[in-house]
């Protein structure tokens, strides 16, 4: 972790603050546990000097303990670890302090507990590596000089004890140190895979706008629209009153647009044509997709032919008062032809149907002069009257 940048050491010790704080906490519950059965194990193994035990662990352990699992949160996170770490020096001193007094098949009982729970410590305890070893130097320092102290431990006991402390330590906090480089690899990993899995994300993200976009204007593309018209005017609840309207919008003479001024000046005006229709769509309620080169389809709903005809007018004007930029040449204009057909306000909505008729409605816009607005039902009205 030394090698990392700052920022990535930041980001791993806020991973783990909330983590070690609860950790602490439930480990420090544990050891008070531990600590409360211990006094009624003394009354067993060290009868004579039971109160001594009790008065030691209740002056020195108990107290830090509760403090410690009272207050872990409002706690400074170092001190609490360093309280964490004074009831276990305490403790195991109080034992090895308790064994000196004890026969000596008790005593190296004793001591082998003190030393085993260094090795759980070491290993179970979410210190960094430089407070795991200074905990480790303070707890072999406490247990062996308490331990050399009246009433010293028998020499042998004591010989026993210093060898397995130091081997048993050691294992230990080599298996810690290796733990916590095995977290650390492991934090790493899980950082590259939540960057990994945000990038597909935002990748499918992308792939799905594009799928569902035109490149060109941003608007809905024709896969797009369908399933937008769908859920709006198939699968939605209808106004009362309204029908569904189609809308094919045709830009007038769009190829001699690109052969006069260039592509680009095409694509500018596709671009302005399809914000335009956005916005005039947008104030009633509809939708709006790029169909096909100069195409456009629009959907709304409308409360008679009339009220289609003029939303269809309104978006005709619209667009014919665009400015196209062009070069160095002031802004040319471009005209629209515009095809309407409707359901009946109760009439079931079929997509295709109503294409199929706004295409011949705007087929006719383009026969009679373009720069028009032509609506489906007065069409097949001329048409019924016709075969009449």
């Amino acid at each position: 972790m030394a090698a990392w940048p700052a920022i990535l050491r930041q980001a791993y010790a806020d991973h783990r603050q909330a983590a070690v704080r609860s950790e602490l906490r439930y480990q420090q519950t544990i050891g008070l546990a531990i600590t409360l059965l211990s006094i009624v194990l003394d009354m067993v193994a060290v009868p004579e000097n039971f109160v001594r035990g009790a008065v030691l662990r209740a002056g020195l352990v108990i107290p830090v303990a509760i403090v410690a699992i009272v207050f872990a949160r409002q706690m400074k996170l170092a001190h609490l670890k360093l309280a964490v770490g004074f009831t276990l020096i305490a403790f195991a001193a109080i034992v090895v302090h308790l064994a000196g007094f004890a026969d000596a098949a008790t005593a190296t009982r004793y001591t082998m507990s003190t030393t085993f729970l260094l090795a759980l410590a070491l290993i179970l305890l979410p210190f960094r590596r430089e407070e795991l070893i200074a905990f480790a130097i303070a707890y072999c320092t406490a247990v062996l000089m308490v331990g050399a102290v009246p009433p010293a431990l028998p020499t042998m006991i004591m010989l026993e004890h210093t060898v397995m402390t130091v081997l048993i330590g050691g294992a230990a906090l080599v298996i810690a140190l290796r733990h916590q480089e095995v977290a650390a690899r492991a934090f790493l990993y899980g950082l590259r895979d939540r960057m990994t899995r945000a990038e597909l994300e935002q990748n499918v993200r992308v792939l799905r706008e594009l799928s569902e976009s035109d490149a060109l204007t941003g608007l809905a593309n024709r896969r797009s629209f369908r399933s937008g018209f769908d859920a709006r005017f198939v699968a939605g609840t209808r106004p009362p009153g309204l029908s569904v309207t189609l809308m094919m919008i045709d830009l007038d003479h769009f190829k001699r647009f690109n052969d006069d001024f260039g592509h680009p000046a095409g694509d500018r005006a596709l671009r302005s044509v399809g914000r335009c229709l956005e916005a005039s769509l947008g104030e009633v309620g509809g939708i709006v997709a790029r169909f096909g080169g100069e195409e456009f389809i629009a959907a709304f709903h409308s409360s008679s032919v009339t009220d289609a005809a003029c939303v269809a007018e309104q978006v005709r004007l619209a667009i014919g008062a665009l400015e196209i930029p062009v070069r160095q040449s002031p802004g040319q204009r471009i005209t629209t032809s515009i095809g309407l057909a409707s359901t009946g306000p109760e009439a079931s909505v079929d997509l295709n149907e109503l294409t199929a008729r706004a295409d011949r409605a705007l087929y006719r816009a383009k026969r009679d002069g373009r720069n028009c607005v032509v609506v489906s039902e007065r069409i097949e009205l001329r048409v019924d009257r016709l075969v009449g």
